[in-house]
């Protein structure tokens, strides 16, 4: 098996795939049940938020692996 070099962990979907998941995680973790604010629970507030953040996520993506593409053509 090989080992992760330092420009593997500088993979745009590597780097992603770990935001997600502390995301993810937080969200999971901290998952509010009694706690409502408009009549929606926080963990509903959370995960309506993290949509935003996912599609943040998806533009910086897919900009970055433009970017990476065009380095190897050049």
């Amino acid at each position: 098996m090989k080992q992760l070099t330092r420009k593997k962990w500088k993979d745009p979907g590597i780097v992603m795939v770990i935001i997600l998941s502390l995301v993810s995680l937080f969200v999971w973790v901290w998952w509010p049940t009694d706690t409502f604010i408009g009549g929606i629970s926080l963990a509903g507030w959370a995960m309506f938020v993290c949509f935003f953040i996912w599609l943040v996520l998806t533009v910086a993506y897919v900009i970055w692996m433009e970017k990476i593409e065009k380095e190897e053509i050049e």
